[in-house]
């Protein structure tokens, strides 16, 4: 939103001209007037998290996740949320609890273990009251339930974390697509370069509640022409 990095777009305004008549919710994860690293600088952040629904979205919270950085990095770096969002079933008194998500990067693994704790408390909560729940976003981490080696981590990059599935309650699916990559290195520039350089990464995905049946899930391969990752479609069917 008018920030440096994206040469003063307020993108949200410019996703929800483009997407049309949809109901949105936006939740902050990074608000900071100067950012002064790397060199060129960050400078002004403002940017988070947005759901767009051709559904109404009656209601929408944002839930502070646990910050792992400490002062003065803490004062220039994320605060990241979770954005979670509820929409009405016709002829139901459930509803559709959708979970915008981007956790942890770059901590040194407690922040991950410590917002992923949370998230699984959230979601527990939201299935535990009936309703049909989805989480998606980007986890920064591999589920434990898929191929580690399927995209081998180069240890001088970033290696991402591990959600260890088993830590949820049993009430949930973990939903990746390992055909495609959905997220490549930053270690140089992708344009004109060859895509065999870089480290890619299995990172983006879906928890879904178990009263919902997955029909499909995929990663569109568009290259990364628009970001360092690659878009995650989901089909599904309510139960």
């Amino acid at each position: 939103l008018d920030s440096k990095r994206s040469h003063n777009v307020n993108e949200l305004e410019f996703m929800k001209g483009e997407l049309g008549k949809r109901s949105s919710d936006f939740a902050y994860n990074y608000k900071v007037k100067y950012v002064p690293y790397p060199v060129p600088t960050l400078g002004k952040v403002e940017s988070g998290i947005a759901t767009f629904s051709k559904t109404e979205i009656t209601s929408a919270e944002r839930y502070q996740l646990p910050v792992p950085f400490s002062w003065p990095v803490r004062t220039a770096n994320l605060k990241r949320g979770l954005l979670v969002s509820h929409i009405p079933i016709e002829g139901s008194d459930k509803e559709l609890v959708l979970v915008n998500l981007h956790l942890e990067a770059y901590d040194s693994g407690e922040g991950k273990v410590a917002q992923t704790k949370m998230l699984s408390e959230v979601l527990k909560e939201e299935r535990d009251a009936g309703d049909y729940v989805i989480a998606g976003g980007d986890f920064n981490q591999i589920f434990s339930s898929e191929d580690e080696n399927k995209y081998p981590p180069d240890p001088e990059l970033w290696t991402p974390g591990e959600i260890d599935v088993n830590h949820f309650d049993k009430g949930f699916q973990f939903i990746m697509d390992e055909n495609t990559p959905t997220c490549r290195s930053l270690d140089r520039p992708y344009e004109g370069a060859d895509p065999e350089d870089f480290q890619y990464y299995l990172i983006d995905g879906f928890i879904v509640s178990d009263n919902i049946k997955v029909e499909s899930a995929e990663t569109l391969d568009l290259g990364f022409k628009v970001s360092d990752h690659n878009p995650v479609v989901m089909k599904l069917t309510l139960k």
